[in-house]
């Protein structure tokens, strides 16, 4: 009796461009239409638009040194051999990294490079720059600018300069999704009695997280 065959092997190009034809043909070779999701949930999603960013990062001049914010010009012909004494609330504030700068102080001189000398006074012995050792409204984001283009493909880090740009939502693409239908009567549930002849089904579980790794919903029946 002749054996019965009901599958032909196909090149993997010509599945492909057959795949593609139908597709085309009903409309579907064309990206899938975006949903919002949170930022923080975003890591390998397809951006469905372009994304700017909402606010500038930092949002305010801060300092970028634990030390004292001045005004450059009171540090001005600061040397070893000629010191300046500066007072504090007035020509030095004490600040932390990440402090906002007080309104007027343009520079923040290091905690190393100063000498208190009393509870009033500090003493420094080098000039400060403008906006040394200062982090300027902008300086990594300014509000506005293009963080993330169409159809990109979102990362770790994508997703952090998205959240310092002030975004928490973005639209996506949706995820394609496919199903995968094992058949055979002699497969069997993974983790179900083992009897001879039923072949454990493992296939489907493979295919789901290949399909997966792409980017893709598996579900399988």
């Amino acid at each position: 009796m002749k054996r019965q065959i009901y599958l032909d092997n196909l090149p993997l190009a010509d599945a492909l461009k057959l795949w593609e034809e139908r597709l085309r043909a009903n409309n579907l070779l064309k990206p899938l239409e975006g949903e919002e999701i949170p930022v923080w949930s975003s890591q390998g999603r397809v951006t469905a638009e372009a994304v700017s960013a909402i606010i500038s990062s930092p949002f305010y001049h801060c300092a970028a040194m634990d030390g004292y914010a001045v005004k450059f010009i009171d540090t001005f012909g600061a040397s070893e051999t000629l010191p300046k004494i500066l007072k504090l609330g007035k020509q030095a504030v004490a600040v932390d990294t990440g402090d906002p700068m007080p309104e007027g102080f343009n520079a923040v001189i290091m905690i190393e490079d100063v000498n208190k000398v009393s509870d009033n006074e500090i003493e420094i012995i080098k000039p400060a720059t403008p906006w040394h050792h200062v982090r300027t409204i902008g300086e990594d984001i300014v509000a506005t600018e293009l963080i993330l283009p169409e159809n990109h493909k979102i990362r770790p880090i994508d997703m952090g300069a998205m959240l310092a740009g002030g975004i928490t939502k973005i639209s996506v693409r949706r995820k394609p999704k496919i199903v995968i239908i094992p058949t055979g009567t002699e497969l069997i549930e993974p983790g179900t009695k083992l009897e001879r002849g039923g072949i454990i089904e493992y296939n489907s579980s493979i295919l789901s997280g290949m399909a997966e790794e792409w980017g893709c919903e598996a579900v399988r029946w």
